[in-house]
């Protein structure tokens, strides 16, 4: 019997919770191939390693490897080189196989290490089993892999070939990892809390230019329902509490309902799942309002998606994506939010065709449309199988890109581990790199003041009654802030942004790291403004205060809305709460949120929130608030599932308040 094993090396979340995910891709390769019957009989599988270990102790824990197989992707990629590297080390004849999405299209991952023997291109299911058959026949140099499609490899030779590419199986009859044992020593180690990354469908019929997926131009293929109901049985029965489904379109397909009912029966049979996160499909908007008002029912849903990417016109045609209807947009953003559904919003920077103004002009047009809470700005990274990244494309577009530091959010960072690498798009023909490092200074900074919440009402108050732009707001409030000292709460912070921006833009650090005073996981840069602004509130609204004097000249108003903003952002260690306010700032937002415009009223109001668990550390409120509940908008009293107790008419204290 000659000895198998995987590496799909995945990050750790958390400190002490110690999250992670089971490694479902090399769970998948491993239950297809040892259901063939020569594949069993000639092949043991050993065990399968699905942290970023030591390499060194990992290595020599393998017991005679015949073939170690590895899955590559961004966060993984450098670890399973230098992995193979010392295997080889240590184990000359045994055979490598590198997998995953993180293969590069052509044989240059061949070409540029000589610890990888075999290269599988696309879906690895079938053709593992294939190589472990060839093997069989012939040693690696003996030429025995000619015949299987989607690979490369060095010949006897030593000449690296390539196959032809093959259209991927059926995957209707393909075993499930989950009820073929793979993972049943994996789900006894009792120190970590497993989620799953459960798959129904796979295939994608977009072809968007920055994804892999649509590029493969693969039909959507159907796991069996049968194998679905089996699966949630399996996770409930051994208590897995969150399921990140990978379809790429969840949501796409009419039996998609079935699914989400399946998911609901099983959360009230077993208690499990308790949280389903899913990429939803772009073109089905009332389909997937839907299904988001049956899982949030439930408790079961994180948020929905209504994806942009981008708002540019030239930069939609240039990645080969269709564009969303504003007004449709506007009412469906109405509809999740009378419906209490948390709705997500995506937009990508640094595509080609998008600008500095029509970037910032993109996300605050998402604000006028009702989408205040949920968005997510990510940086365009290039992925070795996307249209984007390959030669001509990039020339064509100006694109240049930035090797930097990966990191992880909510992770623990190792300094003697194997550093990882992004590749970002930093400049385009139509965003250099200043501009770049405008663009991405103005998201983080909205993201935190906007979409967490420190100063949303603030922003909302003045489109409305004194249409004064988002973006001219933003603008103006980043300016100020630029121009504080650095002893000041808001100077010192933008001067830290400004400086990790044009580290990012050299190369030099990445979009994550772990701030003072929040443990020792890495934060999100909008994360720590958020935190860092929160911990400081006094000081932080002083500094807004003085700055709307430009822009609202009644000082009773101006104090009242800054004071109600204060109140209604999340405190720490505090579990009763209490806000006045001489207006009604609480009924005049909530109607804006559904599209209802009213004048604010002045009558005097007293709001009354209690929070059952509030946190004692910051880095605990981060984590409940920010990483947990920043899509339900948990950084505010006014956000979340429990509304606050609403008194009308006077109250003790200074009526103005």
């Amino acid at each position: 019997m000659k000895n198998v094993y995987l590496v799909q090396a995945n990050p750790v979340y958390g400190e002490s919770m110690k999250n992670t995910y089971l490694p479902y891709a090399a769970g998948s390769v491993a239950a297809f191939a040892w259901a063939d019957k020569a594949v069993a009989a000639n092949y043991r599988l050993g065990r399968i390693v699905f942290l970023r270990e030591n390499i060194d102790d990992a290595v020599a824990s393998l017991d005679n490897p015949f073939l170690v197989g590895f899955s590559s992707y961004i966060w993984n990629t450098e670890y399973n080189k230098e992995f193979a590297r010392r295997l080889k080390k240590r184990f000359p004849g045994c055979v490598t196989v590198f997998g995953g999405h993180n293969v590069q299209p052509d044989a240059s991952d061949l070409a540029e290490d000589a610890c990888a023997d075999i290269a599988v291109h696309g879906e690895g299911e079938v053709p593992f089993r294939e190589i472990l058959l060839a093997l069989l026949k012939g040693g690696i140099k003996g030429d025995c892999l000619g015949e299987i499609s989607n690979i490369s490899y060095r010949g006897s030779d030593g000449t690296i070939r390539s196959t032809p590419k093959s259209p991927p199986a059926d995957i209707a009859g393909f075993p499930s990892p989950l009820l073929t044992g793979v993972f049943n020593d994996i789900i006894k180690l009792p120190e970590f809390q497993f989620s799953y990354p459960w798959e129904t469908n796979r295939g994608c019929p977009n072809n968007c230019a920055y994804c892999d997926w649509g590029g493969l131009k693969y039909g959507i293929r159907e796991f069996p329902m049968e194998r679905l109901r089996a699966e949630l049985d399996w996770l409930a029965a051994h208590n897995i509490e969150f399921l990140y489904c990978t379809d790429a379109n969840f949501g796409i397909l009419d039996r998609d309902e079935q699914i989400v009912d399946l998911i609901i029966d099983s959360k009230k049979r077993t208690g499990y799942p308790d949280k389903l996160k899913a990429n939803y499909t772009k073109n089905r908007n009332r389909f997937v309002l839907n299904l988001g008002i049956k899982l949030m029912e439930h408790n079961i849903g994180k948020s929905a998606t209504l994806a942009f990417q981008t708002l540019n016109p030239a930069a939609l045609k240039n990645i080969g994506r269709a564009g969303m209807n504003l007004e449709h947009f506007k009412r469906l953003m109405t509809l999740y939010n009378e419906a209490g559904v948390p709705v997500y919003s995506d937009l990508i920077l640094g595509l080609p065709g998008e600008t500095y103004g029509s970037f910032a002009d993109g996300i605050c047009t998402l604000f006028d449309c009702g989408q205040h809470k949920a968005m997510g700005i990510y940086p365009c990274e290039l992925l070795p199988n996307s249209h984007m990244a390959q030669p001509e494309y990039r020339q064509k577009h100006g694109i240049e890109a930035k090797k930097i530091p990966f990191s992880q959010y909510h992770c623990v960072e190792n300094e003697n581990d194997v550093r990882e690498f992004s590749y970002i798009v930093t400049q385009t023909n139509t965003m250099l790199v200043d501009d770049w490092k405008k663009s991405y200074l103005f998201s983080v900074f909205v993201q935190a003041l906007h979409n967490l919440g420190l100063t949303r009402a603030i922003a909302m108050f003045l489109r409305y009654e004194l249409a004064v732009p988002y973006r001219a707001f933003y603008e103006k409030l980043i300016a100020r802030f630029s121009a504080l000292p650095d002893d000041s709460l808001c100077g010192s912070e933008y001067a830290l942004m400004a400086r990790l921006t044009e580290g990012i833009a050299r190369g030099e650090n990445s979009f994550t790291r772990v701030f003072e005073g929040l443990g020792n996981i890495t934060w999100g840069y909008e994360e720590h403004i958020f935190l860092r602004f929160a911990a400081g509130i006094d000081e932080f609204y002083r500094e807004v205060e003085a700055f709307l004097d430009e822009f609202l000249a009644d000082s009773g108003l101006r104090a009242g809305l800054v004071r109600y903003q204060k109140g209604i952002v999340r405190k720490l260690g505090e579990s009763s709460i209490t806000v006045h306010s001489a207006y009604d700032f609480y009924g005049y937002f909530q109607k804006l949120y559904l599209d209802k415009y009213e004048p604010l009223r002045k009558t005097p109001v007293t709001l009354r929130f209690e929070d059952s668990d509030p946190s004692l550390t910051w880095e605990d409120y981060g984590r409940k608030n920010i990483w947990f509940g920043r899509y339900d908008d948990n950084t505010l009293y006014t956000g979340g599932k429990k509304s606050p107790v609403v008194e009308y008419g006077e109250y003790a204290g200074n009526a103005e308040a």
